[in-house]
């Protein structure tokens, strides 16, 4: 019998597998597509740069040639673009500056092998259909392979896959966010002006107000970047276009943004997501727990989904190593990691919507030398501090004096996003 059997091989899943088996215990991962398999999530914050360390993770990633970043560039609509050099603000108990831009499907197939040649089994092309309870507790899992039904038996569960949230449907314990209703829609280009100077390697984030909303630019290498609109379903749906016509038309919404594409060559499929901010109930239970987007998935403005999941995933490891050895996995030995994923949530969600609330206060703030700093540490992945706390605050009042104000210059910029 494995000791843990992880639902999904993705950065969470993988993640998790590489810290147990570095622990010495057995994990079976398994995976229902066949790696590489092609990801939206190409731009990794410094705050990754802990987790693949810790994991041995690290050499892979500095021999692999993916281009790095040492910053984000933002580009509001009218007025001049803000710089975070990440090396202005380094962060705690990490030396490194700079992090990757990474073409998923490379990015997790190198992960995959690293959990290989640390003792994980992998099973690809293999589905999961159910979860296998005991009572409450649960015990392994049921799943597909080729037409025939495989019984998985495990001392612990994890789901770690993915927006299908096996668990959460299974239980009945996902719910989408109610105030963040989005539409994403991305592609990979050829022939976008990256600029000449140190920000051409960087990310890049660009306000487009008219669909409240934003778009995203990562190199994926020397030739191809990746390019993303992120905007108010409402919006959407009020524009009444076909998907590859409106991500046309909002790239024109910021004219910063509209130069450097002019030139650009779609090269591969436009493809998109509706409605994909979610969370679950609870992401714990007698012998189980969930990880990276199967516990919750919040719009990533800030490029945070990648290493949010694999920071759960480190957390989770620790706690499910605890419990087995413990010979203690109910869901009370757990609930120390679900008040940490549920503390990270809870401030990347504010942070979030009061991004989209109001884009001039999140810049304001960020040209201002009381607050830069607890923004850069937000930006770079860095959570869970009294000064994240401060800062959402000052936001919040920034929000409400607009709110409260119907002369203010900001009151026509106020988004449909509410608490």
């Amino acid at each position: 019998m494995n000791d843990v059997v992880v639902i999904g091989a993705g950065p969470a899943g993988l993640t998790l597998a590489c810290a147990l088996a570095r622990d010495g215990l057995s994990c079976l991962v398994v995976e229902k597509e066949h790696h590489p398999r092609p990801h939206v999530g190409e731009s990794l914050m410094p705050a990754a740069v802990r987790v693949m360390r810790d994991i041995g993770f690290l050499p892979v990633m500095e021999s692999a040639g993916f281009p790095r970043s040492g910053g984000v560039v933002y580009h509001p609509r009218v007025g001049f673009d803000v710089e975070l050099p990440y090396a202005d603000f380094p962060l705690r108990d990490e030396e490194q500056s700079w992090t990757w831009h990474v073409d998923r499907a490379r990015f997790d197939l190198l992960l995959l092998k690293h959990a290989e040649a640390l003792g994980c089994r992998i099973l690809e092309g293999v589905a999961v259909e159910e979860v296998v309870f005991e009572g409450d507790r649960a015990v392994g899992v049921r799943a597909d392979a080729a037409g025939e039904s495989l019984l998985l038996p495990a001392r612990f569960v994890v789901d770690a896959g993915g927006r299908g949230t096996r668990l959460g449907r299974q239980l009945d314990l996902r719910r989408d966010h109610s105030k963040l209703a989005q539409v994403a829609l991305h592609s990979w280009f050829e022939g976008v002006d990256r600029g000449r100077h140190r920000r051409r390697s960087w990310t890049h984030v660009y306000f487009l107000p008219e669909v409240r909303g934003w778009a995203w630019q990562a190199p994926i290498d020397a030739d191809i970047t990746s390019i993303g609109v992120v905007a108010s379903r409402s919006r959407y749906q009020d524009a009444g276009l076909e998907p590859e016509h409106f991500f046309k038309a909002s790239l024109l919404g910021n004219h910063k943004l509209a130069r450097v594409t002019r030139g650009a060559r779609r090269i591969d499929d436009m493809k998109g997501d509706v409605n994909y901010s979610y969370r679950l109930e609870r992401v714990c239970g007698d012998g189980w727990l969930a990880v990276g987007d199967a516990a919750r998935f919040i719009d990533p403005v800030f490029s945070s989904g990648v290493t949010v999941a694999m920071h759960s995933a480190r957390r989770a490891a620790s706690v499910v190593r605890d419990a087995l050895r413990d010979g203690d996995v109910s869901r009370e030995a757990l609930l120390p990691y679900e008040f940490d994923v549920l503390a990270q949530g809870a401030i990347w969600d504010d942070f979030t919507r009061l991004f989209y609330r109001l884009l001039p206060g999140f810049t304001h703030l960020l040209e201002s030398r009381e607050y830069r700093p607890a923004l850069a540490r937000l930006i770079q992945g860095d959570v869970l501090d009294q000064g994240d706390a401060d800062v959402l605050d000052t936001l919040r009042a920034l929000v409400r004096g607009v709110e409260e104000s119907d002369t203010h210059p900001w009151r026509d910029q106020l988004a449909e996003v509410r608490f």
